[in-house]
C-alpha cells in the first residue's frame, strides 16, 4: 500500500507546476513517510544512531569506565544498602549520658493584666499590677544599667542575657545594683507608677540589637 501511495505522489508532483527545490524537499517528505509506515517509526528513527559506529564506540567506552569506577570504589551507596563487612555499634556505658535543658523565659510578674500591647508606636508590653508587686527578670543575666529617672521610663533596670536585652521601667523602688549577677528568682524591684506612667504597671521591652521583640512571641503571657 505505501509503495502505490508513494508512486501515485511521485507522479502528482511531476504534473503540478512546481520550483524544482520544493519538489525535491516534497519528494523526500513522501519517501520518508512511505518508509516510516513500514515499520515501527521510533524504531526506524533510532536505527541510524544505533548503527553508528562512532557512537557505538563511545558508548563501550562509557561502560567500560563505568564499571571500573564501580569495581574500584564499591556499590554505589544510594543503589545498595548492605555493603558487607562487619557492622560496628557505639554504645555509651551506662551513667554517661548527658541531659541538656534549657531555661524557659518566664514572666517577670506573676499577678498582672496586659494593659497594652507591643504596637509599632509602643516598642515593648505594659502588664498592670499592684503597687508592691516583686518584679523579676525574664532570665538569668547581668544587670547592666539602673536608671532613676523623672519622665519617660521613670526608675528602670536594664538586664543583659548574652544575645538580647530586657528593660523594666516604672519601677517604685530598685532593689539590684548595677553589674550585678542575677537569676529567675532575684527581685528587681518592685512595681510602680515613675515617670511618663498613668498608673501602676510595668513597661517591658526585649531588645536584641537595634530592634525590638513583641514579649508575647517569646513569654507565655495571658
Amino acid at each position: 500500500m505505501w509503495n502505490y501511495l508513494q508512486n501515485i505522489a511521485g507522479l502528482t508532483l511531476k504534473k503540478v507546476r512546481t520550483p524544482l527545490l520544493i519538489k525535491e524537499a516534497s519528494w523526500r517528505l513522501i519517501s520518508w513517510v512511505a518508509k516510516a509506515g513500514k515499520s515501527d517509526p521510533v524504531s526506524w528513527l533510532i536505527q541510524p544512531w544505533v548503527a553508528h559506529k562512532g557512537l557505538k564506540r563511545t558508548v563501550g567506552l562509557v561502560m567500560a569506565i563505568l564499571a571500573l569506577v564501580v569495581a574500584v570504589w564499591g556499590p554505589i551507596p544510594s543503589l545498595a544498602t548492605d555493603t558487607g563487612g562487619s557492622l560496628e555499634v557505639n554504645v555509651l556505658p551506662e551513667g554517661n549520658i548527658e541531659l541538656v535543658t534549657y531555661e524557659t523565659n518566664q514572666v517577670p510578674v506573676e499577678h498582672y493584666r496586659v494593659s497594652q500591647g507591643y504596637r509599632f508606636y509602643h516598642p515593648g508590653m505594659d502588664l498592670a499590677a499592684k503597687i508592691g508587686e516583686p518584679v523579676k527578670p525574664m532570665a538569668k543575666g547581668k544587670v547592666v544599667l539602673v536608671q532613676k529617672d523623672r519622665w519617660n521610663y521613670g526608675q528602670h533596670v536594664i538586664v543583659d542575657h548574652g544575645d538580647y536585652q530586657t528593660l523594666y521601667a516604672h519601677l517604685s523602688k530598685i532593689n539590684v545594683a548595677f553589674d550585678q549577677e542575677v537569676d529567675t528568682e532575684t527581685v528587681l524591684g518592685e512595681i510602680g507608677s515613675t515617670g511618663r506612667s498613668s498608673g501602676p504597671h510595668l513597661h517591658l521591652e526585649i531588645r536584641e540589637g537595634n530592634k525590638t521583640i513583641n514579649p508575647k512571641s517569646v513569654l507565655d503571657i495571658k
